[in-house]
């Protein structure tokens, strides 16, 4: 079911739901478009008609931020669940490794993509990793990239660019992958290589995971200021005044 959030659409889906569709799409051969969204990519939507087209042509946009799920239980959704972009990503991976599928990763630090690489290889041994390039191209190169990565007809492409650049060169290239799940992972790849670690379990349980990545990295917190005080005070304001 899709719902929306100031203006944003959001599937109000489970992981399990999220990870049958992409099994669907393996089997079928047919394009899924995933993006995961939190607070600050619907501010920043509002502000970036690229970022909104790739948000409006997305088939599955599921809410991956805490702060998503709290506006969308005040929205009256009781039952919905957040749903962490790194998790859904390695369920995908993990049918992907089953299917012998062909997996394409864009993003990340070349030494951090070879470390990539070579764990994929080592716990996904079925999947065929046709295409791994580093995410320090520039921008004038990202069609000749998407070119190089279309060539290689992926099943399953992950782009880690960090939002909204990620979002925008999926859905910019996204007609060259007619047959592929395209998904943006921002972070994952570093959680992934080891280079940063994942909440505990525990903090994840409470909700707090948002607040273990600040307190671990400072700099995401000035990002945080300027956007999770205006995602809220609109959520707020737009179901007082709805």
């Amino acid at each position: 079911m899709r719902s929306s959030i100031l203006g944003q659409p959001i599937d109000i889906v489970s992981i399990d739901e999220a990870v049958d569709l992409a099994k669907n799409a393996f089997q079928n051969l047919c394009q899924l478009k995933i993006i995961t969204i939190n607070p600050e990519m619907v501010i920043n939507a509002s502000k970036n008609l690229e970022f909104q087209s790739a948000l409006n042509n997305s088939h599955l946009i599921v809410p991956d931020g805490t702060g998503i799920v709290w506006a969308l239980k005040l929205n009256g959704n009781t039952f919905v669940k957040r749903v962490p972009g790194i998790e859904l990503a390695e369920r995908i991976l993990d049918i992907a490794n089953k299917l012998s599928k062909k997996v394409a990763i864009f993003g990340g630090r070349k030494e951090v993509l070879e470390k990539i690489v070579n764990r994929f290889k080592r716990i996904y041994p079925k999947i065929d990793i046709v295409k791994a390039v580093d995410g320090y191209q520039g921008e004038e190169k990202y069609d000749e990239v998407a070119e190089a990565i279309s060539q290689t007809k992926p099943d399953f492409v992950l782009v880690a660019l960090g939002t909204p650049r990620q979002e925008i060169w999926i859905n910019r290239y996204s007609e060259r992958f007619p047959k592929s799940i395209m998904i943006g992972i921002g972070g994952s790849l570093d959680v992934w290589s080891g280079r940063k670690r994942r909440a505990p379990k525990w903090v994840r349980n409470m909700s707090l995971e948002w607040l273990f990545r600040i307190i671990n990295e400072p700099k995401r917190i000035s990002r945080v200021l300027k956007s999770l005080p205006c995602f809220i005070f609109a959520v707020i304001k737009n179901k007082i005044f709805r």
